[in-house]
């Protein structure tokens, strides 16, 4: 033990140890599990009972629990060993170009507007539609 373990040991303070110090540097990988087939990635949170995601949903044979949810920041550390699908829902050109890479195994990549937006707009809508339908 050096001369500042002991003064810490002697005032009662405990050391700590990390087991894995990675993770508190950025290095985080989050397994995906075989049952998703598709991931969301958004600007703002969405709700799973939201009628239109359940619509989309259903239109392409999922339900919620084939569905991750996640953001911006969570999307690069995703470990992801199957193909799925992803949707990316942002108006922001640069945050798609940057997540665009870390789609792995992707089968397919929707982008559209924000859910509120795409609620309101037929254009919007149109445009997901042909993304989804797309061979």
């Amino acid at each position: 033990m050096n001369r500042r373990d002991l003064l810490l040991h002697k005032m009662g303070i405990i050391q700590w140890e990390l087991v894995r110090p990675d993770v508190l540097k950025g290095a985080v990988n989050i397994p995906i599990s075989e049952n998703i087939k598709l991931v969301v990635i958004s600007d703002s949170p969405i709700d799973r009972q939201n009628p239109l995601l359940q619509d989309i949903l259903r239109s392409v044979d999922l339900n919620d629990t084939d569905c991750l949810l996640t953001d911006f920041a969570h999307a690069s550390h995703l470990n992801i060993q199957h193909s799925l699908q992803y949707w990316i829902l942002s108006e922001n050109q640069e945050k798609i170009d940057r997540t665009l890479p870390l789609c792995k195994q992707a089968e397919k990549i929707w982008q559209s507007a924000d859910l509120s937006q795409l609620k309101n707009n037929a254009k919007f809508k149109r445009a997901l539609w042909k993304q989804i339908c797309a061979v």
